[in-house]
């Protein structure tokens, strides 16, 4: 049974549903002591329908989760947080975010590349080149070498259309790996991509993510690992399927789970 989730949407994002409490009263019937809210980061100046909430609602959300942490204090302990990108123009504005505790985490969610003029450049989700796969782990670098991040959530998103395992591949896997080790960082194991079942990708018929070469590099480097639920609906926290195939693949593995996530306070 977890114990703990810090991977937890919102409707605001655009892509989940379900209101604040729901989830709160799932985790509850499902055991959890902790649960994270990491919405899309709403971003100042910067509007991306269907991927994030609009900055418009950035109080909202902090007021609904704060009200939720109030009135059910004494049942489980409620965080506030956001899943953020590696936009490095946006950095003083997570490190502001973090050193006045207007949350108590962030975690990185390394889904795309903006240029200097707020446009994607690069969805990580669809790497084309060798280029664009260091880039991934470029700006993951600079994400966690910046002190805001607490959880690196789906480390292997970059294996999405990844078609081939070659030594390009296994090099940016094994740098992430390596960084997130010498900055105590933990890396997710997802339970949304367990959820979203097998798929073909190339030859292969293997998650999206987790991968088994994240798992084998996590194992190799004696990695901290800690479970994410990735949920965008309240019945996902309780999701006993996703829940236990993901628990078998860190005793697989033998891998070093870390059942509460450490907030960073840069």
């Amino acid at each position: 049974m977890l114990k703990a989730n810090y991977h937890t949407h919102t409707f605001r994002c655009g892509h989940a549903r379900g209101e604040d409490e729901e989830y709160v009263i799932e985790a509850l019937g499902s055991g959890l002591v902790e649960l994270g809210f990491s919405d899309h980061i709403m971003l100042p100046g910067y509007s991306e329908p269907g991927i994030r909430g609009d900055f418009s609602l950035f109080f909202d959300y902090i007021n609904s989760i704060s009200n939720l942490k109030n009135k059910y204090a004494d049942r489980i302990k409620i965080f506030t947080g956001f899943e953020a990108e590696s936009f490095p123009m946006f950095f003083p504005y997570y490190r502001e975010l973090v050193t006045n505790k207007t949350v108590d985490y962030l975690i990185l969610g390394n889904h795309s590349c903006l240029d200097e003029n707020k446009k994607v450049v690069c969805h990580f989700s669809k790497i084309k080149s060798p280029s664009e796969l260091y880039l991934y782990r470029d700006l993951a670098f600079s994400a966690l070498q910046s002190g805001y991040f607490s959880c690196f959530a789906h480390p292997d998103y970059f294996m999405s259309s990844i078609r081939q395992i070659d030594h390009d591949v296994k090099k940016v896997m094994l740098d992430i790996v390596s960084c997130a080790v010498n900055l105590d960082i933990p890396l997710e194991i997802n339970l949304a991509g367990i959820r979203n079942g097998i798929k073909t990708i190339g030859d292969e018929k293997r998650y999206v993510y987790p991968t088994e070469l994240f798992l084998k590099t996590c194992k190799k480097l004696h990695a901290k690992v800690i479970f994410g639920q990735d949920a965008h609906a309240p019945d996902q926290i309780d999701d006993e399927v996703a829940n236990m195939k993901a628990i078998e693949m860190v005793r697989k593995y033998d891998l070093n789970v870390v059942e509460y996530l450490s907030f960073k306070k840069n």
